[in-house]
């Protein structure tokens, strides 16, 4: 019963412990809404935080849901300007999907890391990553298909590659006109107009920048619209038609301060007080850049002391679980050392139980002995019929075994009744292969005596009458006193 209960309490700490570690699916999907609605709302800084806090709870066998988060710290990072964790987690996504083995997923976690190393102005890396995401695009989404051979004009335009930038433009509006996709194709046509600058083509220029200018107003695409007049007005210039440059940037300007594009507005105001020669525009323009780049400051500001945050954070997070771990290996040791305690007290328990019982049979056996030697010193007839007269001592023996024949009798039957059933014909001692020394040492065991008795009544130590005996028993199969009596008693060695 005891040993059931200590079992029950060492599965219940353990139990205990396994729970603690494990994964909790309805957390990780309610921290993955927070991250949502946060993203949802700009706020990438909640959105990190949600997203970090919800990793612990995910499953291990869950790589689907390891890659969405990682995929969206990428993102989350990517919009707060860190790119260096923005990639780091987008190669861990990457590798999640490259498991999982589903092409889309590996393509758009390509395309995003394309899209932060053009960012950062690692264009190589960032043409290299594209051709790969292009590579897994399942072939029949030609919507993916064109995004990424447009992204990938865009990158090589950037590093002067502009033939090359023109036929991947080119697949990928004719892709999108073979699907009427009518949102997209007038966007391919002013990235088409920009490499066409970029290349001084400044007819084929003003073509495609005109029939991009008349879709774009069409779909209502105005911050694409914006960009593309702010383009428009650029190719007006190099052409030397100042009037439809002056037309373009100031449509260019007011659609940008309709829609915040502050960037947009500064470039559209550097341009248009050059054609102008504007003092106004410039002061304009330079209250604009000054305004533009104390929040550029204050961003880089805001962004080192979130970051020195998260370090702190990480910092403090890891030593948190340096101090987690030291209890749980401490608790851990707790258990092990309680369960080898509980095993040695059991195996303790049981040695002396058995040291108890192998005692009661010694003694039990001993007082048999005694009993029958005291019954062998009753006096006999002698042999002209007459009793021998007792002396004084046997007297007294006898007067002391008639007090105490009722209370052994039942001991003694019983005993007796052991040592009958074992007492079969004997075996003819020279079957013994024991020694005279050892012959007479079972002799005076039988005879209830203890080692070191037996080692003063024959002149020896006590270890070498306990060598004698250990001996005894390896030959004859033994293993106490009780059995060497019993099978001394079997083959004749010695009478009770």
């Amino acid at each position: 019963m005891i040993l059931r209960k200590y079992t029950v309490a060492v599965a219940l700490i353990f139990s205990v412990l396994s729970s603690a570690a494990a994964p909790n699916a309805t957390k990780f999907k309610e921290l993955f809404a927070k991250y949502e609605e946060c993203y949802d709302a700009n706020d990438y800084h909640g959105s990190v935080k949600y997203l970090e806090e919800a990793l612990p709870y995910i499953h291990p066998d869950s790589i689907i849901w390891f890659s969405d988060a990682y995929n969206g710290l990428s993102y989350a990072y990517y919009d707060l300007g860190q790119h260096d964790k923005a990639i780091a987690y987008g190669n861990r996504s990457l590798e999640c999907d490259l498991q999982i083995g589903d092409s889309t997923r590996i393509s758009t976690s390509f395309n995003l890391l394309a899209v932060i190393f053009a960012h950062q102005r690692r264009f190589d890396e960032a043409e290299r990553y594209m051709h790969d995401a292009i590579a897994y695009v399942p072939q029949a989404n030609t919507r993916m298909r064109a995004g990424r051979y447009a992204v990938l004009g865009e990158i090589l335009s950037a590093v002067g590659k502009n033939d090359e930038a023109v036929g991947y433009i080119r697949k990928a509006y004719t892709l999108d006109s073979t699907d009427n996709r009518t949102d997209k194709m007038p966007v391919r046509l002013s990235q088409l107009g920009t490499v066409y600058l970029s290349q001084k083509d400044y007819a084929k220029a003003e073509v495609t920048l005109a029939r991009a200018t008349d879709g774009l107003r069409a779909i209502g695409n105005n911050y694409s619209l914006c960009i593309n007049l702010m383009v428009q007005t650029k190719n007006y210039i190099a052409l030397g038609r100042k009037a439809e440059a002056e037309k373009a940037a100031t449509e260019c300007l007011a659609l940008s301060t309709q829609l915040d594009k502050r960037k947009t507005k500064l470039d559209a105001l550097r341009l248009l007080a050059e054609l102008r020669q504007s003092p106004e525009l410039y002061e304009q323009a330079l209250k604009l850049n000054d305004s533009l780049y104390n929040e550029q400051i204050s961003e880089q500001i805001a962004d080192f002391e979130a970051r020195y945050a998260t370090a702190e954070k990480e910092k403090e997070t890891a030593q948190l679980q340096v101090v987690v771990n030291r209890q749980r290996y401490a608790l851990i040791v707790f258990v092990l050392v309680f369960a080898a305690l509980l095993v040695g007290t059991v195996l303790v328990h049981f040695a002396r139980r058995m040291r108890r019982d192998i005692e009661h049979t010694e003694k039990v056996a001993r007082e048999l002995f005694v009993s029958h030697s005291k019954q062998n010193t009753i006096s006999v007839k002698p042999a002209n019929g007459a009793q021998e007269p007792e002396n004084e001592s046997d007297a007294r023996i006898r007067e002391s075994e008639n007090q105490n024949n009722e209370a052994e009798k039942n001991t003694s039957e019983s005993i007796e009744n052991q040592v009958t059933a074992a007492q079969e014909p004997a075996v003819d001692s020279d079957e013994i292969q024991l020694s005279p020394r050892e012959v007479d040492i079972v002799k005076a065991c039988c005879q209830g005596k203890l080692s070191k008795e037996i080692a003063d009544e024959f002149g020896i130590s006590k270890k070498t009458v306990d060598n004698h005996k250990s001996a005894i028993y390896q030959k004859l199969g033994i293993c106490n006193n009780t059995e060497l009596i019993l099978y001394a008693v079997k083959h004749g060695i010695a009478k009770l």
